[in-house]
């Protein structure tokens, strides 16, 4: 647990995080708790030693993506104001998240993304539940899939599959697994504002000092819906002929998708809460802790968790997540290259040892790679949230004295 953390959002002024249903907050209440968001946030910035940038567009990849959005989703989206912000973002996402991809990586990636938006989008629309309910059930089976935006993700999980699991069958298995899971869990989602499942949606309630299964169903849903395990895959395979052995991250996965999904949780949360949102993991995650009984941390009026609480659980973990990975990618390779050059040299060793030292060199090389593709995400992922106006970080972006070219969001984006 961060002690700094703790003290800093004990302060009063953070008293306005002590609420437990976003929909019955007031349009001042909610840009008190925006404003606490910006400051939680620039903590955040200090303790994990964040610098701000701004990574340029790429002209041919928008050019080529363009025309492929314009062919495969104008039916989804008719409207071509709210198709080219579609394409912004999902394309500023492949230039912030993977700047040393490929074209053809950034055009797999792309075109899923770009569809799965759409989908995650139209599941919540009167008959858009309907055409997404057998996806994955249809993929899985190899039967076709409705023309339209069905048929255009599937094409590009099938380019995924294809391009990540050129060498490594395995990485394209497990972004396209993901991809599935999400899907459906969208769909299950959609259902939580009608009827939400069984236990969480009772009034039994426990006394806070035992475990309670549905406390973990939010954040298991999130690890399904943020996509974590497709969007992890491409970090480390940059190119066709260039990935990092799975190996080497395998064991950082639990780590990354937490991160990836902490980062999109609590950067999206001031554009939520302006909306009104109380679906979302932070809010279903605080009615949970609440319903188990859980106490708080700070002076709420029932003496119950509240989202004072839940975000300083959030940060906490985040914080923590981060310094975990940079141990796990950044200090594995300096520690690599430290006990080769303590190896024996080359005047000392057989032909049997020289061996080794040439196996040792190749996954040093490996390892470097790895680490500087997960700084090169961890900065991306991060400042594309700031920069992109999808997020209405405003006062963050001016804070750093950034100017972005995005596009602003279309009415009812």
């Amino acid at each position: 647990m961060s002690a700094d953390l703790l003290a800093f959002i004990s302060q009063d002024d953070f008293g306005c995080l002590d609420f437990n249903d976003v929909a019955l907050l007031d349009e001042a209440q909610r840009q008190a708790v925006v404003e606490c968001m910006d400051r939680l946030l620039g903590h955040l910035f200090k303790a994990i030693h964040y610098q701000h940038i701004v990574r340029p567009k790429n002209v041919a990849f928008r050019k080529d993506f363009w025309a492929w959005g314009y062919s495969r989703l104008t039916e989804a989206t008719p409207d071509n104001t709210h198709l080219d912000f579609l394409l912004d973002t999902t394309a500023a996402s492949m230039e912030y998240l993977y700047p040393s991809a490929c074209h053809q990586s950034w055009m797999c990636m792309g075109k899923t993304v770009g569809a799965i938006i759409l989908a995650d989008d139209l599941v919540e629309k009167p008959g858009g539940l309907e055409q997404f309910h057998y996806f994955s059930q249809r993929d899985l089976r190899g039967l076709p899939q409705p023309e339209g935006l069905c048929a255009a993700l599937a094409d590009g999980i099938k380019d995924c599959d294809e391009f990540y699991g050129c060498k490594n069958p395995r990485g394209g298995s497990y972004a396209v697994m993901g991809w599935l899971a999400g899907i459906d869990a969208f769909c299950e989602e959609a259902r939580f504002p009608e009827e939400l499942p069984g236990q969480f949606a009772s009034n039994f309630s426990k006394d806070g000092r035992t475990d309670w299964s549905v406390e973990k169903l939010p954040y298991y849903m999130r690890s399904l819906t943020g996509l974590p395990n497709s969007i992890i895959v491409p970090i480390f395979k940059p190119s066709r002929d260039v990935e990092v052995p799975l190996d080497l991250w395998i064991s950082g996965i639990p780590d990354l998708s937490q991160w990836i999904c902490l980062v999109n949780d609590l950067f999206s949360f001031p554009k939520e809460v302006l909306a009104l949102e109380n679906f979302n993991y932070l809010s279903l995650l605080t009615r949970a802790r609440r319903q188990a009984g859980r106490a708080s941390l700070f002076d709420s009026h029932d003496g119950l968790w509240t989202f004072r609480d839940t975000l300083f659980e959030g940060f906490d973990q985040l914080i923590s997540r981060t310094a975990a990975l940079h141990k796990f990618f950044v200090r594995f390779a300096e520690l690599l290259s430290e006990e080769l050059q303590a190896a024996p040299t080359q005047a000392e060793t057989n032909g049997s040892t020289m061996k080794t030292k040439k196996v040792d060199g190749e996954k040093l090389e490996s390892a470097r790679l790895a680490a500087k593709l997960w700084g090169e995400f961890r900065q991306g992922y991060i400042a594309w949230h700031i920069n992109h106006p999808r997020y209405r970080l405003h006062a963050i972006r001016a804070a750093f004295g950034a100017t972005t070219d995005a596009m602003e969001i279309p009415a009812a984006a």
